[in-house]
């Protein structure tokens, strides 16, 4: 499928318009455009405006709350929760980061968040973000409704559970933004608007057995096999099992468009100098990041990468040279 290259503030203003048209509020709007644009930026076109034709048919349908009105409760000295009725997880999400970033840059230490009754909130690489500019290292967890098969079943259970870290640097700074499972669900649904075939990794068919074609893929493979499995439960464990909704008891996001989600997050922000050696640990980030670049390239590659790296200098490219985008999705965006 073809590609159109739109640049960043023209993207952002189709998006966020696209969503006012819908009666989603103009502020919102351009939260819910930036986290979107930013995935695309950075090449990971699975979170990006790919997903806005689905968000906007859920809003027709009932099915995200326009009338959320978030508030914090805090539950302790260094953690909170937001209730997001079922609103836009983008909104709740970028609420919940400020609101431990502020906590933590005021007291210190660390702060939690847990985000309850949540919707889709995009790429979480986003929210780490906005920790890394203060410095701040974070861990960034959401559950998602099923479509994974846990190791050894033909079934799903487990939704691809991401898990997202930031540490910082002086001068690099360190990303890591993983599903638990093989890849992310919106890569089957890339995979089926470019009609590419996929690694056979990555699904399996409605009897459990892997599959190359997007198209028969009814569940996704969990990453590594039983330490995916694991590390999905473990999501859970600072998701779900505070909320309650977890895995198959969570409001499914393309087949019940017409029922508010209860997706559930969890945000930790950590100062870097919390245990008193931040400088030694800015230093440390950087210096292994030297390091890794510096090792010898094993046969078959020309450069060993750290995480975060590859989406970085994707992000530096589209935004000079233009974004691309499927032109299916920019007609729609255009329409």
């Amino acid at each position: 499928m073809n590609d159109v290259l739109v640049k960043i503030e023209e993207l952002k203003e189709l998006v966020a318009n696209k969503l006012i048209e819908t009666k989603v509020k103009k502020k919102e709007a351009s939260i819910i455009s930036d986290v979107l644009i930013h995935a695309d930026c950075r090449g990971v076109r699975s979170h990006g405006t790919i997903r806005i034709e689905h968000y906007i048919n859920r809003i027709k349908s009932n099915g995200i709350n326009l009338d959320a009105l978030l508030e914090i409760k805090s539950t302790s000295k260094s953690a909170a929760v937001i209730d997001s009725q079922g609103g836009f997880g983008h909104i709740a999400m970028n609420l919940a980061t400020n609101e431990a970033i502020k906590e933590v840059k005021n007291n210190g230490g660390m702060f939690a968040v847990s985000i309850q009754n949540s919707s889709h909130c995009g790429a979480l690489s986003y929210y780490v973000k906005m920790a890394l500019k203060e410095k701040f290292i974070s861990m960034i967890l959401v559950n998602t409704d099923k479509c994974v098969v846990p190791f050894g079943s033909a079934d799903s259970f487990f939704g691809t559970n991401p898990i997202a870290l930031g540490m910082p640097g002086n001068n690099h700074d360190v990303l890591i933004d993983m599903a638990t499972s093989e890849v992310a669900l919106g890569k089957i649904f890339a995979a089926r608007e470019s009609k590419q075939e996929i690694p056979s990794t990555w699904g399996v068919d409605k009897n459990g057995s892997p599959t190359t074609d997007p198209f028969n893929v009814v569940s996704v493979s969990p990453l590594g096999g039983y330490k995916g499995s694991a590390m999905a439960t473990m999501v859970e464990g600072l998701t779900g099992f505070f909320t309650g909704a977890f895995g198959p008891h969570i409001t499914t996001m393309y087949n019940d468009l017409d029922k508010l989600r209860n997706v559930g997050g969890f945000i930790l922000i950590m100062d870097s100098d919390i245990f008193g050696s931040g400088a030694r640990y800015l230093q440390s980030v950087d210096k292994m990041y030297k390091e890794i670049k510096d090792l010898k390239t094993a046969p078959g590659f020309d450069e060993v990468y750290v995480p975060g790296e590859i989406e970085d200098r994707c992000y530096e490219k589209n935004k000079k040279n233009g974004i691309p985008v499927y032109q299916n999705v920019y007609d729609f965006l255009k329409s």
